[in-house]
C-alpha cells in the first residue's frame, strides 16, 4: 500500500481564456508530477482484478488531450454544424467525469519488476506535450466562441467540455491512485 500525501488537483471555474490555459497547464502538470513519483514495479503491472494498468490510464490521458485538441482546433464552421451549446451550461460540481457509475472497489496493481523506464519517461512528456496542443488550441479561441461553440457531447460549451476534459483527466488518475492505496 502506497500512501499519497499530495492531492490531486480540484478543477474549478476560469472567467478567461488565460486563466483556463493556466488551469489545464497546472492539472496535467499536477498529472505527472503524480505519475512520475509512482514506483517503477506498478508502472506497467496489471490490475486486479481487472481494469487499466498504470501505462493504459497515462496513454487514456495523452489521447483524451489530443483528441480535445483536435476538437477545440477545427474550424468554428464546423463546429457550428453541430448547433448551439445549451444556454445553462452545467456546473463544475455537475459534470460527470465517468460513465462507470458505482464502482467504489477499483482493486488494485500487481507488481511488475519488468518496467521499460524510458517509456515512462516518454508517457510524462507526452503528457505535457498533448496538454500543450489543447493549451495552444483554446489560445487561438476568442472568449465568445469559448462559450458559444459546442463540446463534443452533452450540450457543452467548449469552455465546459475543457473542465469535463480535466476532470475526466483527474478521475483516471484518481483511480490510479485509488488501485495503490488499497
Amino acid at each position: 500500500m502506497i500512501i499519497f500525501v499530495q492531492k490531486l488537483p480540484t478543477i474549478y471555474p476560469c472567467k478567461t481564456k488565460e486563466e483556463l490555459c493556466k488551469q489545464v497547464l497546472e492539472v496535467n502538470q499536477a498529472l505527472i508530477n503524480f505519475y512520475k513519483e509512482l514506483p517503477d514495479d506498478v508502472f506497467i503491472g496489471d490490475a486486479i482484478p481487472d481494469g487499466w494498468s498504470v501505462r493504459r490510464n497515462m496513454k487514456h490521458v495523452i489521447s483524451t488531450n489530443n483528441s480535445m485538441a483536435l476538437w477545440f482546433g477545427l474550424p468554428s464552421f464546423l463546429l457550428k454544424l453541430r448547433g448551439k451549446p445549451k444556454l445553462e451550461q452545467p456546473t463544475i460540481e455537475q459534470l460527470d467525469p465517468t460513465n462507470r457509475h458505482g464502482i467504489t472497489n477499483y482493486g488494485k496493481y500487481q507488481k511488475n519488476n519488468s518496467a521499460n523506464l524510458q517509456e515512462k519517461a516518454k508517457l510524462l512528456q507526452m503528457i505535457l506535450s498533448s496538454a500543450e496542443k489543447v493549451i495552444r488550441q483554446i489560445s487561438k479561441r476568442s472568449e465568445e466562441e469559448l462559450d458559444s461553440l459546442p463540446g463534443l457531447f452533452g450540450g457543452a460549451s467548449l469552455r465546459t467540455f475543457c473542465y469535463f476534459l480535466l476532470k475526466h483527466n483527474v478521475h483516471h488518475t484518481n483511480v490510479v491512485r485509488m488501485r495503490l492505496e488499497e
